[in-house]
């Protein structure tokens, strides 16, 4: 299986010493995969940061033109991943965590105030106050059957009698037009 360069950087992002029998990346490969390198390990130490902010870290520290930058921002993300849902993520795990030791310590204290407080949180972080979505039935989806034809009646639109003739006869017509025989007119006003 030949992989494309893009392919093979995904696989050795970090990998320097890639056995000789499974790929050889080339050098201008090397250079890209580098590149994405640099690129990845600093959005992912700044997940926030938005796209503008990455394309100017890729201008101004990796000394790549605007147009390239722009270029390498969709396979970077590709290589990381979703940053901002993995942030997400994490920001989630903090949460839940940080309401289960709210729950200990206002158990702890034997604070039903506090208790009851922390449970209102978590019902509502979980979403436990709303009705759950009713789940589509995909089982049922039954895809549209489309058949292809030159028949334009089935739009709606009356057919053209002889129209292999009338394309034929346009053709022969206009075919030979030399551009010394068009008449250019004057469209903007300025003569």
């Amino acid at each position: 299986m030949k992989l494309n360069t893009f392919e093979k950087i995904q696989l050795y992002l970090f990998d320097d010493d890639i056995p000789q029998h499974e790929i050889q990346l080339l050098p201008h490969e090397i250079e890209i995969r580098d590149r994405y390198r640099q690129i990845f390990t600093f959005w992912l130490d700044k997940p926030t940061l938005s796209d503008k902010k990455i394309i100017q870290y890729m201008i101004s520290e990796v000394g790549l033109s605007r147009t390239q930058a722009y270029r390498d921002l969709p396979n970077v993300k590709i290589l990381l991943g979703n940053v901002r849902n993995a942030e997400k993520a994490w920001q989630r795990f903090k949460l839940s965590y940080m309401i289960d030791e709210t729950y200990q310590l206002a158990k702890d204290k034997h604070n039903p105030i506090a208790m009851a407080a922390v449970i209102d949180k978590l019902g509502k972080y979980m979403q436990l106050d709303k009705e759950e979505a009713e789940k589509l039935p995909y089982g049922d989806i039954v895809p549209q059957n489309f058949e292809p034809t030159s028949d334009v009646s089935v739009l709606g639109i009356k057919p053209i009698p002889n129209l292999r003739e009338k394309q034929a006869a346009m053709r022969k017509k206009y075919k030979q037009t030399n551009i010394e025989d068009v008449e250019f007119i004057d469209v903007t006003g300025n003569d």
